[in-house]
């Protein structure tokens, strides 16, 4: 059977009805869930009070559709704005972060280790997203003034009659994709301050459960005082959820900081090599670990204080000593403590805590890309170490790294110094919206109309000092959000018969007048579900320009020729399993049936 190829991205409400469908095939009728049928199904385990906590705001129906809306756009590669194309697989994408993630979600499902966002706080001053579920992205355009180049958004000031449901809305739809993308053992860390924390949280266990929440990770951000404030605000909230909380409690130590060495030492030379005493008493008091400990050098007796125990029973206290483990502090005289050798604290990593006022602050950051570029080009960054330290915690040595907020590309810097710093071959995945800089800033002045054009030149720099000083390699590739190559059929209300003839007669191509071959490729890439960084190679065919793209265990052939001969197509000794894309104009209806039983065939 001859298929259609993929013109917009995953649809997610049939996919969510093809897994219900397989759990209870017996609640869809005529392609649609029989919510009556389901509820019988489930019986007690379903929810039927009128009276019950729920979370909602102005705007929620609006926002569901927007979930559902799929994406129409396409994702076209900017080579000139890119570093070692070819030996690369981060990826730095300029557009609408909902379009994107939407048109991400085939190819990059449940494929993102680590997520980290730094959204708008919604101070009123910054800007946020207006999406509009019946708009297609043509409208998306026309509506921001775009011309498919730079952006035109709108303030959320708190005279708004919905302040807080429209930052809602703009955050919730972007965070309800994410979670598909992330792994099972996928992280996401979200910065927010005081103004929205209160939502977010709210979200958040939403869309990932309460159960999966960690911790509100306070980060010292400014180490000023605001004197003029009734409390100098110093900090910025950071909320950790994981995709699936059971995975950790089994491989905690996956979530843990590198131990860093310090406090460690080896005064009595033991042959392990550093370590550090720990106390060796515990809170609670257990039965089998109450027992008195003569100290060998003083022959004091020690026991543990009330309510309390030492933290192994006698045996192993005993086994121990032995094993030169215990020790009654630096000159000896004092209670028991218990050794703790740096590889195994290595080993382990370091558990980490919610206070974090040992990072760099905001200011810092401002500095160092002060430094960078040679004028303040980017307000209120995030400093590198910070969101390192995001990636130690998400990531072992691997993974991909998502940003979909990613502002002046400190994500992308942070991906690469770690992989620097402990030999990891993590990938980023940034997007940022191509959000024009304030006319009267120092970038603007600079040339810069773009705060996505900031990200990417800083990113060149990294890149640059990086692959100098250390005989890397690195590199990025560059995407847009461009509408798509598909000619898209609107709705035409009129009587005119002749302009409706006329809009028939566009149809006979069913591709843009202005089409490039390699982004017409590209969108069958990310629309069947291949990744970005999908293998094209040209075919050494000579009646026909035949590519192959490969993408790990997944393959196809295109042709956007009008003419396909069939010695091209003997060439390729084409199987079953093997997928054909090429113009619905360029076989004939004999043709494409006898091709449709040799391979699987799909026509534009």
């Amino acid at each position: 059977m001859v298929k259609q190829v993929s013109k917009e991205s995953l649809d997610i409400t049939k996919e969510k009805i093809a897994q219900l469908k397989k759990l209870f095939p017996e609640v869809i009728s005529e392609g649609k869930i029989d919510v009556e049928k389901l509820q019988r199904t489930l019986a007690d385990d379903v929810d039927g009070k009128d009276e019950k906590y729920s979370f909602n705001w102005a705007g929620r129906k609006d926002t569901f559709k927007s979930i559902q809306t799929t994406a129409k756009g396409t994702l076209v590669p900017a080579e000139k704005d890119s570093v070692n194309w070819d030996k690369t697989e981060n990826l730095f994408i300029e557009g609408d972060n909902l379009e994107v993630l939407k048109l991400l979600q085939k190819a990059y499902f449940e494929k993102i280790k680590l997520i980290y966002i730094d959204p708008p706080y919604n101070t009123g001053k910054d800007f946020i997203y207006k999406d509009n579920f019946k708009q297609s992205i043509k409208s998306y355009f026309e509506q921001t003034r775009q011309s498919e180049n730079g952006i035109k958004l709108t303030t959320n000031p708190e005279t708004s009659g919905r302040y807080h449901s429209d930052w809602i809305s703009m955050m919730y739809p972007r965070l309800f994709i994410a979670r598909n993308l992330l792994r099972n053992d996928g992280v996401i860390i979200v910065s927010i301050d005081d103004n929205e924390v209160h939502n977010l949280r709210l979200i958040l266990n939403e869309i990932f459960g309460e159960e999966n929440f960690i911790a509100d990770v306070i980060w010292n951000s400014t180490k000023s005082v605001t004197n003029t404030a009734i409390v100098s605000v110093a900090h910025t909230h950071n909320l950790v959820y994981l995709k699936n909380k059971d995975y950790f409690v089994v491989h905690r130590t996956e979530f843990r900081l590198p131990e860093s060495g310090e406090g460690f030492s080896n005064p009595d030379h033991d042959p392990r090599g550093p370590w550090k005493a720990d106390p060796f008493q515990v809170g609670g008091w257990r039965p089998n670990q109450q027992y008195e400990v003569k100290n060998p050098k003083t022959g004091k007796i020690y026991k543990p204080n009330p309510g309390c125990s030492w933290k192994n029973d006698y045996k192993k206290f005993q086994e121990l000593l032995k094993d030169n483990r215990i020790v009654f502090g630096a000159t000896g005289e004092a209670g028991p403590q218990r050794k703790r050798f740096l590889s195994e604290a290595t080993e382990r990593g370091r558990v980490v805590t919610t206070i974090w006022n040992d990072v760099d602050t905001t200011t810092n950051a401002t500095q160092y890309l002060k430094k960078m570029f040679g004028f303040s080009a980017f307000d209120n960054p995030k400093p590198v170490n910070l969101i390192q330290r995001f990636i130690q915690l998400g990531t072992v040595d691997e993974g991909v790294i998502m940003d979909f907020f990613s502002g002046s590309g400190t994500t992308a810097e942070a991906v690469l110094q770690q992989n620097i710093e402990d030999g990891g071959t993590r990938t980023f995945i940034c997007v940022q919206l191509p959000e024009p800089t304030n006319k009267e800033s120092e970038a603007r002045k600079e040339g810069f109309e773009k705060i996505s054009d900031i990200a990417k030149k800083r990113i060149r720099k990294v890149i640059s000092r990086i692959n100098k000083e250390k005989n890397q390699k690195f590199g990025f590739k560059v995407f847009e959000l461009k509408s798509s190559n598909y000619r898209q059929w609107e709705n035409y209300d009129g009587k005119d018969i002749t302009e409706l003839s006329k809009q028939m007669k566009l149809f006979t191509d069913p591709l843009i007048k202005s089409y490039k071959e390699i982004d017409v490729i590209y969108e069958c890439i990310i629309k069947e579900g291949l990744s970005l960084n999908a293998k094209i190679d040209k075919l050494a065919i000579k009646n026909n320009s035949i590519y192959k793209v490969s993408d790990q265990d997944f393959s196809f052939y295109i042709t956007l020729d009008r003419d396909l001969k069939m010695e091209s197509l003997n060439k390729l000794y084409l199987k079953k399993s093997d997928v054909l894309i090429c113009l619905d104009q360029a076989l004939s209806d004999s043709g494409k049936t006898n091709l449709a039983v040799q391979c699987n065939l799909k026509t534009i």
